[in-house]
């Protein structure tokens, strides 16, 4: 069984058609040919959208046009989507297409849902409060964090090899390597602190992470955001 978001498929009446395959994204790979060279050169660059398609169908003595009406209202406000045999993983939900539902039989109906679906699998993490020189492990693909850096001037945090420049903050700055954003959310208020921030949108690499950080900074919070391809 999957969910969508906090519904289970099983509360709008629904059953997969099929047991689902595992999604895997494609990678964007170029091949150069160079006359004279052996081979082709070739360069990897970033994972692509996944097209997913499932197929539901509805429970026995379900009545279909008032529950396929539910049901749709669940697929397109969804964003994230889920496997039961597969706890705490979780994918991002980009676009969703409903195709015509078959109802051919007064009782009985059955409808594909064509998803577009981020490249990778998340898994459900939680804000780490980071106080001293820490390392975090991840075992799976490199991740783009958030950060919550709390200061009173100015101060670096590193992690590995990356260095990131915090300056002139007097509270917090938050740091959204995805979003690729530095802001401060406050009272409902959201306060572009870009110009606070010196150095790339930092990344946690496969394998081992050092983090620690100096200067005003006292201490961070951050959500690792693991992943996986």
């Amino acid at each position: 069984m999957i969910q969508i978001d906090h519904t289970n498929i099983k509360d709008l009446q629904l059953s997969l058609s099929e047991r689902p395959a595992i999604p895997t994204p494609e990678q964007d790979v170029e091949h150069i040919e160079i006359r004279g060279r052996h081979g082709t050169l070739t360069k990897k660059y970033g994972f692509k959208d996944i097209p997913y398609s499932l197929t539901f169908d509805f429970l026995e003595d379900t009545p279909f046009k008032p529950a396929f009406r539910k049901a749709k209202l669940v697929f397109f406000n969804g964003s994230k989507l889920a496997f039961e045999d597969d706890p705490g993983v979780y994918y991002k939900i980009k676009s969703v297409k409903i195709e015509d539902a078959d109802n051919e039989v007064m009782e009985y109906g059955q409808f594909t849902v064509d998803f577009i679906l981020a490249p990778f699998a998340y898994e459900v993490t939680e804000i780490r409060t980071i106080t001293s020189e820490t390392t975090l492990t991840n075992e799976g693909y490199e991740s783009d964090p958030y950060i919550k850096v709390h200061a009173t001037g100015t101060g670096k945090v590193y992690i590995n090899d990356q260095i990131v420049t915090i300056k002139d903050i007097n509270g917090t700055i938050e740091i959204d390597s995805e979003l690729m954003n530095a802001y401060r959310k406050e009272n409902g208020y959201i306060t572009n602190l870009n110009n606070h921030m010196v150095g790339d949108f930092p990344v946690l690499q496969n394998g081992k992470n050092i983090i620690s950080f100096d200067g005003d900074i006292t201490k961070i919070e951050m959500n690792p955001r693991w992943r996986w391809i």
